[in-house]
C-alpha cells in the first residue's frame, strides 16, 4: 500500500515538476492560439505577467541582472513613459488608464519568459509547434475558401477570409506579422522534407485573399526581408538566387490563378491600383476611404503635439477636429489607422521620440550583441508588425500590443538563448 501511494506522489511530483519546467513554454503557446479569439489571449499573458510581478517584488534586481534583461526594460520604458506622459492631459482618463497600467503587463510577462525559457531544445520546440499552429490555420482557412465553410463550421464571408479567427477579420494580418518564423522553419527542416515548401503557397493565399492591404504590406515587407537574409546567409550564391526565382514564380503563379478565380479580389486589387493614380478620390478609395482620418489625425497632433490626447483618445475628440462633410463625423473612428499617425495623436512628439528612440536601443542591442544575423527571423516579425506604414489594427490596442510584444519576447528569449550558447554568428 505504501509503495503504490509512493509511486503515486512520485507521479505527481513528475508531474509537478514538468509542469513548472514548462509553463512558459504553454502559456506563450496559449497566448498565441488566443489570438484567435477577441480577448481570452489575456488570460495567459496576465498570469506570465502576474509571476513576473512576484518575482520582481521579490528580486528587483531581476530587471538589470543580465545584458537582455536591461535592454527588454529600456525597450519596455521608451513606448510606455510617453504612454504615461500623455495620459496627464488625456481626453478621457478612464480609457487612457485602460491602456497605460494595464500595459506593464508586458514587461513582466517578457522578463518571466526571458528567465524560464533558457535552453536551444526548447526554443527550437516551440518554433516548430508556432509553425504548426500557423499551417493549420493558413490550411483551416483555405478550406474555408473551397468548400464555404471551415474545420470548425465558420462560414465563408464573400470578399474575405477568417477560418478560425471568425467573426474577427485578422486573419491576414496575424499570419503576415508571424510569416518570418514560419518561412524560418520550412528553412531549416526542408533539406530533410522539401515538400514543406508546398506550405507557402496556403499561407499566401490567407493574406491575399483576406483582402486586407495593411496585411498584404505586411506580407511583403517580411518576404523582402527574408529574402535577404537567405541571400546573405548564402553569401549571395548565385544558385540559391535561380532557385529562389523559380519559388516565386511558382507563388506568384499560384496565386495569380486564385486572383482570376475570384472576382472580388480582383476588384480589390483594382480599386488598390488607384494609390498611383495621382488623383485624390482614386487615392482615398484605395485606402479604404482612410485620407479623412489621417487628416483629421493630423490636426489632432497640430493642435496636441508635445504629449497628444492620451493613448486610445482618438475616438473621444474626432468630431472635434474634422468636419461634418467628413464621411466618418458622426460615429467617428477609434483610431488612425496609421502608426505613425497614431503615435503623433495620441502621445505627441514624446511618443514619436520614445518610437524613434525605442528603435535606436533595439538595433544598437542587435549589433553590440553580434545578433542580427542569428535572430533575423525574430526580428523581423517585429518589424513586420510594426512597419511605419502599416494601417492596420491599433498599435497601442490591447490586440495588436499584445501580439506586438509577444513577438518581442519570443526574440529576445531567443537573445537570451544565443548570447549563452554562444551562437551570434549563426541563425538560431
Amino acid at each position: 500500500m505504501a509503495t503504490i501511494e509512493n509511486c503515486s506522489l512520485s507521479r505527481r511530483q513528475a508531474g509537478y515538476n514538468w509542469l513548472k519546467s514548462n509553463l512558459a513554454f504553454l502559456l506563450m503557446l496559449s497566448a498565441l492560439i488566443l489570438f484567435t479569439s477577441k480577448s481570452l489571449y489575456n488570460i495567459p499573458i496576465g498570469i506570465m505577467s502576474l509571476i513576473g510581478l512576484f518575482r520582481f517584488i521579490k528580486s528587483p534586481a531581476l530587471i538589470w541582472s543580465t545584458p537582455v534583461a536591461r535592454a527588454f526594460t529600456i525597450l519596455f520604458l521608451c513606448l510606455w513613459l510617453p504612454l504615461l506622459i500623455s495620459f496627464i492631459d488625456a481626453v478621457n482618463y478612464q480609457r487612457s488608464a485602460q491602456t497605460v497600467f494595464p500595459y506593464l503587463r508586458f514587461l513582466f510577462a517578457g522578463l518571466f519568459v526571458i528567465q524560464e525559457i533558457d535552453k536551444p531544445h526548447t526554443l527550437n520546440k516551440l518554433k516548430l509547434v508556432i509553425f504548426c499552429i500557423i499551417a493549420f490555420w493558413c490550411i483551416d482557412a483555405v478550406i474555408e475558401f473551397l468548400f464555404k465553410t471551415d474545420l470548425f463550421g465558420n462560414p465563408y464571408r464573400p470578399g474575405t477570409i477568417s477560418g478560425i479567427f471568425y467573426p474577427e477579420i485578422t486573419a491576414g494580418h496575424v499570419t503576415a506579422a508571424l510569416s518570418p518564423l514560419y518561412f524560418e522553419s520550412i528553412r531549416a527542416h526542408s533539406k530533410q522534407h522539401k515538400w514543406l515548401w508546398l506550405l507557402l503557397i496556403p499561407l499566401f493565399m490567407v493574406v491575399l485573399l483576406s483582402a486586407r492591404r495593411a496585411a498584404w504590406i505586411m506580407l511583403a515587407v517580411s518576404c523582402s526581408g527574408f529574402v535577404l537574409y537567405l541571400l546573405k546567409r548564402s553569401h549571395y550564391d548565385k544558385t540559391l538566387v535561380k532557385k529562389l526565382c523559380m519559388l516565386a514564380a511558382v507563388i506568384i503563379a499560384s496565386m495569380s490563378l486564385v486572383v482570376a478565380a475570384h472576382k472580388p479580389l480582383q476588384a480589390r486589387i483594382q480599386v488598390t491600383m488607384g494609390l498611383f493614380s495621382g488623383d485624390y478620390q482614386a487615392i482615398d478609395k484605395a485606402t479604404a476611404t482612410r485620407l479623412p482620418i489621417w487628416r483629421t489625425a493630423i490636426n489632432i497632433f497640430q493642435d496636441n503635439w508635445i504629449n497628444g490626447i492620451g493613448p486610445r483618445g482618438f475616438r473621444f475628440v474626432y468630431q472635434d477636429y474634422s468636419h461634418a462633410d467628413n464621411p466618418f463625423f458622426k460615429n467617428g473612428q477609434t483610431h488612425p489607422h496609421q502608426l505613425l499617425l497614431e503615435v503623433l495623436a495620441e502621445t505627441g512628439m514624446i511618443g514619436l521620440l520614445g518610437l524613434l528612440l525605442f528603435t535606436l536601443v533595439f538595433i544598437r542591442f542587435l549589433l553590440q550583441q553580434d545578433l542580427v544575423m542569428a535572430l533575423w527571423p525574430w526580428w523581423l516579425s517585429v518589424l513586420t508588425a510594426v512597419f511605419p506604414i502599416n494601417t492596420h489594427m491599433a498599435f497601442y490596442g490591447s490586440y495588436w500590443s499584445s501580439i506586438f510584444w509577444w513577438l518581442l519576447i519570443l526574440t529576445f528569449t531567443a537573445a537570451s538563448i544565443c548570447i549563452k550558447n554562444n551562437c551570434r554568428q549563426t541563425a538560431s
